[in-house]
């Protein structure tokens, strides 16, 4: 069907004067073949046409409203239903209602719509289909958040259906929608009806009662008033609401002398209750803050006979032996005094602590720690209740930790116990985070669902990134998202979005968090298939990317990889020139992904021209450069025109530029991590010697030039270079250096040495670093743990030799970097110097003396192989055959003539 056929169907209906009573379920479908029929421009004509047709001639045309309604219900993004809501209002009006239900269904098969629900809610409402009306108004409250009555009546008609569970589940849901709303006015009736199904859920009427106070402090009080009644057969519950009504309302008499009666009754065989209770003035006149009075009167309660107490000023633990109006005795731990230690009983209130038999700091002092500890380790949900408990109801790792290691646990088994105790936290219901401080846990009286926590960590979250990560947490551990606690989460960054629906209106600058927030909802509405997400409403990205003011910086700030993938996808689709954007931000988002974008789309050799500029500018270009240099093959590199020996050059130079920056102190971190990256790949990886070694003395010219100017390289791989060339090119002159052999009548300053000694020298530096460190390591860690480390004689021996570890590793270190190998062909026999055996004549004694001269690596005093360095090799230096050497050493005076030098075999 084309744009003529629409144009004489409008023409049709107008001359017929079609009434809506014409129209049938197979003429709509027939209206849906024909658009089905058509190209993506034959919809756009005609959907223009129509459009003019109503405004112009018949603003009432059941097919002009049809069909314009259908094309723009198919377009990708939108959300603009009103003429096919008005045409559902239309045969509404005239009882059509299966075509009512049709057309409802059509839009719903898109998006939740909350008008197309209503609408269809009503139209089950008129045919009496009760039980596809309340399913209709289900979806409908999933979408519509503001809704409040309709979630009143889907839980009163579960009730009427029996099932009770889903009948609490939307009574919750009702108050806590009147609670966003702020509005208590209907609150205290669905209160008492939940407390009437299930009273046992006391914990969970106190927290709605802090809600309900935080807008209405005499609603609070109401409804604890009748949590109070309702729990009359339970002391403790009805304690619990009268302390609670004081915070609310601190001068109400009622609560006042409810709560003195509760105590009372629950405390009426305590030997010191009246006592208590006068002392804590809540039963006299004395004008005083009723909750300090509390809080004396439970202090003062706790102390009896057999009640354990903590001393403040020695922390040790003790048990009340007896107790008057006098006196308090005690009896601590390990005390040898059998009477035990008496105290006044007003000093015994201010320095003892009464501490319940359950509390972590008892159960220290009485059980023995293997028992303890395997316990702990046994029962992770015990422990946390246990420290929580202990702790006022709360704890943070950090406490937790303190309170465990190392009375209780090894610091290794701490880092296995806090992981699995952190998923404990998170997925059982009676712990829950505390709203102001994140780190901290509390523990709930009656069990918070997965989402209420989660939705607690969103709102305590203070950067929008972090936002993002709990939303996507919350989806892929399954939390239910049909709940009011994820529309919350959404509506975070829906809300980025409200009054700019209009293509006409203007967000304000646009960042990497509104692009971020328009990806995510996108995601969210397409991906995962959430058609009650609010996503705004003739908006596309190409709109938000046109007014970015720097594309390349918005984008570096999303923090999510997933919102930077989808960005990228969106620019191959929506933008022109997107290869030449794609290849800015590659070096933002270090990932095959762009390189797979270029690939699918056939234009990889676009994407060669990287591989160019990360090596000509590696400087500018040195975190693209490593990236290429881990994941591209060498079939690249050549395809993208770059040879093995400039890739090579350049990773030389970026070596010598990364130490550079490191010395400098500029980003140490990452030009560590980068260095590590170009020593593996350049030497142990072996590139600059197989580069040595497949080419001729000019190539070794050079790629030693670039070997030595490296900046801050270790001695070692510079040796080990010199030695590779020196053995394939022996008549090699290296630029920086001049042969000891030259050095006539001077003293070598470096450190001579054969190659032999170097790799046995390295071998033990390796074992230093990776063995004797790390097993020096463990011991301390050991020995830490065995409590006071003023005293600890493993802790302190374990210090001292892992300083004499750092030092021997210091000094190898330097040595190497000094250490220069010699070759047999370097040595001069006709001079005294390294690798020379010498015999002489000791004129003093008569007699032949033979020495070796090497390095103090080599040297053996024992064996007469002398260091060149020692003040013996230093007199003996360069002469030759036939020459007379006189010296003084140690007031020893020496004469020797030189016989004989050979050079040794090394």
């Amino acid at each position: 069907m084309g744009f003529q056929e629409v144009e004489n169907l409008l023409k049709e209906e107008q001359w017929t004067r079609a009434t809506i009573n014409n129209y049938t379920i197979n003429s709509f479908q027939e209206l849906d073949n024909q658009v089905k029929s058509m190209d993506e421009e034959e919809k756009t004509e005609t959907k223009a046409l129509c459009d003019k047709h109503l405004l112009e001639k018949e603003r009432n045309s059941i097919i002009a409203m049809y069909i314009s309604g259908s094309i723009q219900l198919e377009r990708r993004g939108s959300e603009d239903y009103l003429l096919l809501l008005n045409l559902i209002e239309l045969f509404s009006e005239n009882k059509k209602w299966n075509i009512v239900e049709g057309l409802c269904q059509k839009i719903l098969s898109k998006t939740e719509n909350k008008h197309a629900l209503r609408l269809l809610a009503d139209c089950y409402t008129q045919t009496n289909r009760e039980d596809d009306k309340y399913a209709a108004w289900e979806r409908l409250v999933k979408v519509d958040y503001e809704e409040i009555e309709i979630v009143k009546q889907i839980a009163s008609y579960a009730l009427s259906k029996g099932n009770t569970e889903k009948g609490i589940l939307f009574y919750k849901k009702s108050i806590h929608r009147l609670i966003k709303k702020k509005d208590p006015s209907s609150i205290r009736q669905l209160f008492n009806i939940l407390v009437g199904l299930d009273d046992e859920d006391f914990g969970y009427f106190i927290a709605l009662a802090d809600q309900i106070g935080a807008i209405s402090k005499s609603s609070a009080v109401a409804v604890l008033r009748d949590l109070e009644l309702a729990s009359k057969d339970d002391v403790d519950r009805q304690i619990e609401c009268q302390k609670k009504i004081l915070i609310f309302d601190r001068d109400d008499i009622s609560a006042r002398e409810n709560l003195i009666k509760s105590y009372r009754k629950k405390y009426k065989d305590h030997s010191r209750l009246k006592n208590c209770l006068e002392s804590s003035a809540l039963t006299s006149n004395i004008v005083r803050d009723v909750l300090h009075s509390i809080e004396d009167f439970e202090t003062n309660i706790a102390f009896d006979k057999g009640t354990f107490v903590f001393q403040n000023s020695t922390g040790r633990i003790g048990r009340i032996r007896s107790i008057d109006e006098k006196d308090v005795i005690v009896d601590y731990a390990g005390q040898s005094n059998k009477e035990g230690s008496r105290l006044s009983t007003s000093m015994a209130f201010k320095s003892l602590l009464a501490l319940p038999k359950s509390h972590i700091w008892v159960l220290k002092s009485a059980l023995p720690r293997e028992k303890l500890n395997k316990k702990v380790l046994e029962d992770i949900p015990w422990t946390l209740k246990t420290l929580m408990t202990s702790n006022g109801g709360k704890s943070s790792i950090r406490e937790m930790k303190s309170e465990l290691v190392p009375s209780i646990l090894t610091t290794s088994q701490w880092t296995s116990w806090s992981n699995q105790a952190k998923k404990e936290l998170m997925n059982n219901p009676i712990f829950d985070l505390s709203i102001n401080d994140i780190d901290t846990y509390f523990l709930r009286s009656t069990p918070v669902s997965y989402e209420e926590k989660q939705l607690a960590v969103f709102r305590s979250e203070k950067l929008f990134y972090d936002k993002v990560k709990d939303l996507k947490d919350f989806l892929a551990s399954k939390g239910d998202a049909d709940s009011d606690f994820f529309y919350e989460m959404v509506k975070y960054f829906s809300e980025i979005f409200i009054g700019a629906d209009e293509k006409d209106k203007k967000l304000g600058e646009i960042t990497d968090q509104t692009i971020s927030a328009f990806l995510l909802l996108e995601d969210l509405s397409i991906k995962h298939n959430m058609n009650f997400v609010r996503r705004p409403t003739g908006m596309t990205f190409k709109m938000l990317y046109d007014q970015l003011a720097d594309v390349e910086t918005s984008f570096g700030a999303i923090k999510d990889p997933d919102l930077k993938k989808d960005f990228i996808d969106h620019v191959a689709e929506e933008v022109e020139s997107w290869e030449k954007v794609l290849i800015q931000l590659f070096p933002l988002y270090l990932t095959s992904y762009i390189p797979d974008v270029f690939r699918q789309s056939k234009k990889f050799p676009e994407f060669s021209k990287v591989y160019k500029d990360a090596v000509e500018n590696f400087r500018d270009k040195s975190g693209t450069l490593i990236y290429l240099i881990k994941n591209t093959e060498p079939k690249i590199w050549t395809k993208a025109g770059i040879t093995s020996e400039q890739l090579l050059f350049a990773e030389l130079q970026l070596l010598d530029f990364t130490n550079r920056c490191i010395e400098s102190k500029k980003e140490v971190q990452e030009n560590r991590k980068n260095a590590k990256t170009l020593i593996s790949v350049l030497f142990d990886e072996k590139a600059v010697m197989n580069y040595i070694i497949n080419g001729n003395e000019d190539s070794a010219q050079k790629i030693y030039s670039l070997v030595a100017s490296v900046s801050g390289l270790d001695g070692g791989k510079r040796i080990e270079i010199k030695h590779t060339i020196s053995e394939r090119y022996p008549t090699f002159r290296f630029f920086d250096e001049v042969s000891p052999i030259d050095k006539i009548g001077l003293v070598p300053t470096g450190l001579f040495c054969t190659a032999a000694a170097l790799e046995q020298k390295k071998k033990e530096m390796e074992h230093i670093q990776h063995i004797d460190l790390p097993d020096v390591a463990k011991e301390i860690g050991i020995a830490r743990e065995m409590g006071d480390l003023r005293e600890n004689s493993e802790y302190k021996y374990g210090k001292e030799k892992q300083s004499f570890l750092n030092n021997s590793l210091r000094r190898l270190s330097e040595e190497i970097d000094r250490a220069t190998i010699i070759t047999k062909d370097k040595v001069d026999p006709t001079r005294i110097g390294f690798g020379t055996k010498v015999l002489l004549f000791d004129n003093l004694e008569n007699s032949d003396v033979t020495y070796t001269i090497m390095g103090p690596w080599e040297s053996n005093p024992n064996e007469n192989i002398i260091n060149l360095l020692a003040p013996l090799g230093k007199a003996m230096l360069n002469h030759k055959v036939g020459e007379r050497i006189t010296f003084s050493l140690n007031d020893q005076d020496y004469d020797f003539t030189v016989k004989n030098i050979s050079v040794i075999d090394f």
